[in-house]
């Protein structure tokens, strides 16, 4: 099953009202290679972010059988072992 994951969703300078999901350290300029540590297959493409329609950003489609939440808790918590 396919998971939309925003690149919003881990941009550390934006609020969780606009859209941020993950804490505020999160090393959101290593978020393919999080993905990739993983073992996640997925396609990358440029779209706008319904929140913030006037700004281009990445959306990522993940091959991913659980919720989203637990998608993103996932790539959390790898984030502290991918250097």
């Amino acid at each position: 099953m396919k998971r939309i994951l925003w690149e919003t969703y881990f941009d550390t300078s934006l609020t969780r009202k606009l859209g941020r999901r993950v804490k505020k350290n999160f090393p959101s300029h290593k978020l393919l290679d999080i993905i990739n540590a993983i073992g996640l297959s997925y396609t990358v493409y440029d779209a706008k972010y319904p929140k913030i329609p006037s700004k281009i950003v990445k959306k990522i489609e993940v091959e991913w059988e659980g919720s989203k939440e637990k998608l993103i808790k996932k790539i959390e918590s790898t984030s502290s072992s991918v250097t």
